[in-house]
């Protein structure tokens, strides 16, 4: 009986923890041509459909999104006269060197915006049927186009279908760029776009596959993908929904494509690549995976991917999803966790505009995702319960890779100003640097809407930059809520790693516009520091007096146990530092004999938080490790 016990807690331990999945593996696609961009034209643009675009979740999720809506706005209501209290305030250090409008070609709303820019200054973006190439560094228009002009002349099957929710992606270390985008809304015609730059100029060649978007031929089509890519693999995440049918019954799975990118930038006739579904919190199929990029670098083996409960009043949940090894490899496996959250996000109210019409923030799906060697950041929309605005919740996980990994979140907001469709990138030099630039939209019912975004260092946010004043209100659909998203571009320059580019919407005259930024963060613009402490957090001994380094429990509640073998006698220093560098106690410091020591100590006196433990001899930083404190 016992034993039987015992075999059940582990049971229930790895249906917690691990979260199995399955992989189909296949290695085919639909169809394959080589596109040269500079040759193809869309002169007549004929486009007849509906001017709002097809909601995320299909047509009959808005009417459930509306009704979380209301029930949150009641619980937690507006506050007219609300005077916010600001938190960890940070003198604003950017500065906006860029700024123009995006593409002008734009019949349909929401804008999905999307952009990227190589190391030579060229900026491909997009919006929900279109998309531009500028040269930045010689202020031009290299070209304009649809994205049905991509796949007119080869795709004749597709001529008639929509094309939609563009993404685009930059590959620093190809020096490359991949665009995906959606091609039918039904089952039958369901389609996944992915095309690869044959040279870094996206002017010229692209080899365009075609993936079929039932990809488990299960009677549903693809909505709203997401990109990331890492040294080997592409990955490519959508949801898959019925026609025609309620959310809840609608909606089936979330699914990714765990593309070989050298199929696809080699031009071989067929892409190579593992599909992905099956991914379940008990019986519960997890919605909206969001694959994290790289925050300073690509990933090298790993690629993770976030999730939450996106329709939920509030929650306290996320999933942590990891694929491990590329897509050529007979050991790539996956993985799914749930996390707990300390801090709370909220369902999303609808922003505010002066002329009474609301704009959609849909729910709280995570919207962007960076990933460095020690923490992973995302974004996410969130209500401010103190004052009823959208705003944004930023959340920091530490120790991801660990069984019981951290978790910080902030709502970042204003009482007045609502806050909608975020995305985020580093701005670090260093290893774990956790500074970024998080972009968006905003508006408010004293002025315009626009483009804008904070600053993040050492968990400090600046004021609100304002890059971009909207003409007026965003008025074009028949109802009181307009589109406003259905998500926002942002990618730092990987050459310039102090400089963002982004683009976001905003209200013209005549239709909703598009509008790219750059912004630089002044003190960012520096030289690498190799004795910066957040540059050697976890890092191996840079000397062979140290080793077999092991810090327990971690996360630790009082003691603390620090085992480590010195291989020589030395002047041992260990000194425990906050996780932004200030120094907090210093723990030891005295003649240490070879062999294996203990140091333990007290902390709970501690707020709870990350903290590093940092091993000196002299001046001489030995290593560096977080320790957390709950």
């Amino acid at each position: 009986m016992k034993k039987s016990k015992f075999i059940l807690l582990i049971l229930i331990t790895i249906l917690h923890y691990g979260y199995n999945s399955q992989v189909v593996k296949k290695s085919f696609t639909k169809q394959f041509k080589k596109i040269n961009l500079s040759q193809t034209s869309d002169e007549w643009m004929v486009n007849v459909q509906s001017m709002e675009m097809a909601a995320p979740g299909g047509e009959s999720y808005t009417s459930f999104l509306l009704n979380q809506k209301e029930k949150v706005s009641q619980k937690y209501p507006r506050k007219k006269h609300y005077s916010n209290i600001k938190r960890n305030s940070l003198d604003s250090a950017i500065i906006i060197e860029n700024g123009f409008e995006g593409n002008l070609y734009n019949n349909k709303v929401p804008n999905d915006n999307t952009i990227a820019i190589s190391n030579d200054g060229i900026v491909v973006e997009a919006i929900n049927s279109s998309y531009i190439i500028y040269d930045t560094e010689n202020d031009s228009l290299l070209k304009s186009g649809t994205l049905h002009s991509i796949l007119v002349a080869e795709f004749w099957d597709l001529r008639f279908l929509s094309k939609y929710d563009p993404k685009v992606i930059y590959d620093p270390i190809e020096d490359r760029f991949i665009l995906v985008f959606l091609a039918g809304k039904t089952p039958g015609s369901s389609h996944v776009c992915v095309a690869f730059t044959d040279s870094s100029d996206p002017t010229g060649d692209w080899n365009v596959y075609v993936l079929i978007g039932d990809a488990l031929n299960t009677g549903h089509w693809t909505d709203y993908p997401a990109i990331s890519i890492t040294e080997d693999d592409l990955f490519i995440t959508g949801n898959l929904l019925l026609n025609g049918v309620s959310w809840q019954l609608g909606f089936y799975q979330s699914i990714i494509w765990q593309v070989d990118k050298n199929s696809g930038y080699n031009g071989n006739d067929s892409l190579t690549f593992n599909l992905w579904s099956e991914f379940k919190d008990d019986s519960i199929y997890v919605r909206n995976i969001h694959p994290v990029r790289g925050a300073r670098e690509l990933q090298d083996d790993k690629q993770y991917f976030l999730s939450n409960k996106n329709f939920s009043l509030e929650s306290d949940t996320m999933y942590l999803i990891k694929i491990e090894n590329n897509t050529l490899s007979p050991n790539v496996s996956s993985s799914l966790q749930r996390l707990s959250l300390t801090d709370h996000y909220f369902f999303a109210p609808n922003g505010q505009q002066y002329n009474g019409q609301e704009l959609a923030t849909n729910d709280s799906r995570v919207l962007g995702g960076i990933i460095d060697e020690d923490w992973i950041q995302f974004v996410n929309h969130s209500m401010d319960t103190s004052s009823g605005t959208c705003g944004i919740y930023h959340g920091i996980i530490y120790d991801y890779d660990s069984v019981q990994p951290y978790v910080m979140g902030t709502i970042i907001s204003d009482s007045v100003i609502d806050y909608g469709y975020p995305n985020i990138a580093s701005t670090g030099i260093n290893p774990n640097e956790s500074e970024c630039i998080i972009g968006f939209n905003y508006s408010s019912v004293s002025d315009t809407n626009g483009v804008a975004c904070v600053y993040m260092q050492n968990n400090q946010y600046s004021n609100l930059t304002k890059l971009h004043k909207g003409e007026k209100a965003i008025d074009v659909l028949t109802g009181s809520v307009e589109r406003w998203g259905d998500y926002s571009g942002i990618q730092r320059k990987y050459d310039e790693p102090c400089r963002v580019w982004m683009s976001g919407m905003y209200g013209k005259n005549i239709a909703n516009g598009s509008w790219i930024s750059s912004v630089a963060v002044s003190d960012t613009c520096r030289v690498a520091d190799s004795s910066s402490l957040a540059s050697i957090n976890d890092q191996p001994s840079y000397q062979p007096s140290l080793k077999d380094i092991k810090v327990y429990p971690n996360p630790t509640i009082e003691l603390t146990n620090i085992n480590f073998n010195l291989k020589k006698d030395i002047n041992l220093s260990i000194e425990l530092f906050t996780i932004e560098g200030r120094l907090i106690k210093k723990l030891f410091h005295s003649y240490t004999k070879k062999g294996l020591n203990r140091l333990s100590f007290n902390t709970s006196q501690l707020n709870n938080g990350i903290y590093s433990i940092v091993f000196k001899e002299g001046n001489n930083i030995l290593f560096s490790k977080k320790l957390v404190k709950q």
